[in-house]
């Protein structure tokens, strides 16, 4: 019986005499509504019989059945159904946020006097494991949501138990590039909308590029989630020392000082204030060069400091150099204290023209000086335009180069107080283009007669250091001692003394050995040096001191190649000193260094270069291939195309390499030079190569090294404040690492009861058309009967 009703209501998902299942309405109403609802329909109905015909209770039936039909359409339009209330619990959510940035693999983490440090990974790691039954009972009894984060939020892998708990949590090894707490809490907050989220709980060493955000901080305060940190890392700022970059040429000479440029950079807290930077041989770890340099202790936050090694060889052929610090003290990151060189050492003299006016004293000198050195093959040459040229030296020539192929095998280019009336105005173009295409150094010796006042007027004004308004022909008006400054070390060059930590020799800086003291010296002013013009050495006068000091050796890169300018001709004094040796060195060391410039561009059809060397993501960087072969040059090629691909770093998967393509336009008509500009899309060691549509002998190849401008291990040290300051912003708590397991006894129950209805209408069921149609026919042939009698 039960079930033909069920057919008849037209029931799915309820029954009566179900659990909590009850009768309603879906528009109810009081039941004294009801009542009177009731009492004026049969009032109405009554009234609607009492002028009819009929037997009395014959019109009382049928007006019955009328109320009862209106009263019946009146419950149908009140809505009646069946109802079932439910309740369910909605278990509120803890947000677990885990840094897996770089910086956790910063061993920073005080073990004990006899245990080595840990890194704030591992602290993390033993922290979790220490207190995971706690997280087990707690993924039983709320949502958990474990979430890495670097430079944004990501899903860490997890496993679950038969009873649908977390067993364990896959943590892989830190490597962000970035820290970004504030966005990887903004990303959470959104994984967890509408949800009753009971706390937030991060786990890092704060070190973030940015903090809470304010829509953040407004959901959190609103809906009161307190934000409970765990700090990693020691709680005190540790420093760092690294090496930032270390430079050296690609070609050198063999037997030749080679400057290796090392930037060390001190970042962080406090820590080791003082560093040996050694210079070693890979295949021997032979130490070649090393210095110790400190910073200030008190110092906070990043400084650098640049050393120069240099070294010396005798043995040609491919040489990989290490660069490698010893911090002496705490340090935090290993990985950091090394770098690699290569180069390539040339066992072939350098050549050298010098050509000078007259016979004056550092002429002779100089002359022999280069007759001398082994390693140099020289021409000397003493041009006049009204006596005959006098000529010495190893190579003899005709007559002057004339012609660009002629000037090329030449490395270094030497001119004295010689006027440029004995040049032709195509060998002066040829000079320039000599230094400014194939990268021959170019020296000035500054004199009396021709040296450089002759030279203002012709396209060799643009190779001096200097504009007319530095020199108006005058001279220092009292003798000077030469002080190098800061550039001749980082150029390797007026390294005159044995001693390798005091390069320039002492009785060269004072005035008591009287041959030491330079009488005749250009008198250069400084606010007249070319923008790109560094001053190597100063003339300071004997009697006015450093403040009226002049520059008297300056150096400044002309295209590729360099120009030194020495503002004086008395070198020769130096030899009362110590006979030859200090003018051998003083020449010599300059020779060598433009030499090596030049030799890196010997034999060589095209070059590439990448400038900045140095960048970070998406600053422009320029890469240049300039052809320096004429058989190329008149190909007339509408484009070179560069390929750049990331290399892996150690660790990295070779999947994780990203391949770029760069075209070169060139940059005029028939320009020899193609370039253009490429965005680092990553950070990392970039290796930029030309595709193979062109000959050029050697493969051409160059480096770039890509960092992020926000780089993780730019600041290495903790911010344990900033967590802090977030915990008390949203009323959490700090908690110490090793008691993680205490976290339950600061959560909140934010669990939500949900409470629903389960309906089904009984007004368009069969039952209810039944039962209207039964009024309605009953009505009507009780009315027919009613005529009928």
């Amino acid at each position: 019986m039960m079930e033909f009703m069920e057919r008849l209501l037209d029931l799915e998902r309820l029954s009566f005499g179900g659990e909590n299942v009850r009768f309603g309405f879906e528009r109810p109403m009081a039941a004294w509504v009801w009542i009177g609802v009731g009492v004026a329909l049969l009032v109405f109905a009554l009234l609607t019989y009492r002028r009819l015909i009929g037997r009395s209770s014959v019109r009382i039936t049928l007006a019955t059945a009328r109320a009862l039909l209106l009263l019946l359409l009146v419950v149908l339009i009140a809505g009646p159904q069946l109802m079932k209330e439910s309740k369910r619990v909605e278990r509120d959510w803890l947000i677990v946020l885990v840094d897996r940035s770089a910086s956790l693999g910063i061993a920073d983490v005080e073990t004990g006097a006899d245990e080595a440090a840990r890194s704030r990974d591992r602290q993390l790691r033993e922290a979790l494991e220490k207190s995971w039954p706690m997280w087990s009972d707690l993924s039983r009894q709320r949502e958990v949501l474990w979430l890495g984060f670097d430079g944004g939020a990501f899903d860490l892998p997890i496993s679950r138990d038969s009873d649908g708990s977390i067993s364990t949590v896959s943590l892989e090894t830190p490597r962000g590039q970035r820290t970004s707490i504030g966005r990887a809490v903004d990303q959470a907050l959104a994984r967890a909308a509408a949800r009753p989220v009971s706390a937030v709980v991060i786990l890092s060493d704060g070190r973030s590029i940015d903090g809470v955000s304010r829509h953040a901080q407004r959901r959190l305060t609103s809906e009161r989630i307190p934000v409970h940190t765990v700090a990693l890392g020691s709680p005190d700022p540790v420093g760092d020392i690294a090496i930032r970059r270390a430079d050296g040429p690609r070609v050198a000479f063999v037997n030749d000082f080679t400057p290796v440029e090392v930037e060390v950079e001190r970042l962080g807290g406090m820590g080791a204030a003082a560093t040996t930077v050694r210079l070693l041989d890979r295949a021997t770890r032979e130490v070649l060069d090393e210095q110790r340099i400190e910073f200030s202790a008190s110092e906070e936050g990043a400084s650098s400091q640049v050393v120069s090694l240099n070294t010396r060889s005798e043995i040609a052929g491919e040489r990989t150099w290490l660069v490698e610090i010893e911090p002496e003290g705490r340090d935090l990151i290993a990985g950091n204290n090394r770098a690699e060189l290569r180069t390539e050492l040339i066992d072939r003299p350098m050549r050298v023209l010098h050509i000078d006016g007259y016979p004056r004293w550092d002429q002779r000198y100089l002359k022999n000086i280069l007759l001398r050195e082994a390693s140099i093959e020289s021409t000397s040459l003493l041009l006049a335009s009204d006596r005959e040229y006098i000529q010495d030296g190893d190579i003899e020539l005709d007559a002057l180069p004339d012609s660009p192929e002629q000037w090329r095998e030449y490395d270094v280019l030497m001119l004295g107080d010689v006027r440029p009336d004995v040049f032709t105005w195509d060998q002066l173009d040829q000079i320039r283009e000599h230094v400014a295409v194939n990268g021959a150094g170019l020296i000035w010796v500054g004199g009396a007669g021709a040296t450089p006042s002759a030279w203002w007027g012709t396209s060799l004004a643009d190779v001096l250091p200097f504009t007319t308004a530095a020199y108006d022909g005058s001279v220092l008006t009292e003798p000077a001692l030469m002080q190098p400054s800061t550039v001749a070390e980082r150029l390797g060059i007026l390294r005159l003394s044995d001693d390798p930590t005091a390069p320039w020799p002492e009785q060269l800086g004072t005035t008591r050995a009287g041959w030491s003291q330079l009488r005749w010296v250009q008198a250069i002013r400084a606010a007249g040096l070319k923008p790109i013009t560094e001053v190597v050495a100063w003339a300071e006068p004997v009697y006015s001191g450093a403040d009226e000091a002049s520059p008297i050796v300056m150096s400044m890169r002309y295209g590729a190649g360099r120009v030194i300018y020495v503002a004086t001709d008395e070198i020769w004094r130096w030899r009362y000193g110590r006979g030859e040796l200090l003018p051998e060195r003083f020449w010599v060391q300059m020779i060598r260094l433009l030499g090596r410039e030049s030799l890196a561009r010997t034999g060589q059809s095209a070059l590439l270069t990448v400038s900045p060397r140095r960048s970070v993501v998406d600053q422009p960087v320029r890469i240049e291939v300039e052809l320096l072969e004429q058989l190329l040059i008149d190909r007339n090629m509408g484009s070179v195309t560069i390929e750049v691909e990331r290399v892996p770093a150690a660790g990295e998967d070779e999947f994780e390499s990203v391949t770029d393509e760069v075209v070169l336009r060139p940059e005029g008509r028939g320009d020899r030079r193609y370039a253009s500009v490429w965005l680092p899309p990553a950070p990392g060691r970039w290796d930029v190569r030309v595709r193979d549509v062109f000959d050029v002998g050697a493969a051409l190849s160059a480096e770039a090294i890509v960092a992020l401008p926000d780089d993780e291990l730019r600041r290495p040290e903790t911010d344990h404040a900033s967590l802090s300051s977030l915990s008390a912003s949203t009323e959490g708590t700090v908690i110490p690492p090793m008691e993680l397991g205490s976290l339950p006894d600061h959560l909140r129950d934010r669990s939500v009861i949900l409470r629903s209805e389960i309906t089904e209408s009984l007004w368009d069921t069969p039952l209810a058309l039944i039962l209207v149609m039964t009024l309605l026919t009953f009505e009507w042939v009780g009315r027919r009967l009613i005529k009928l009698l």
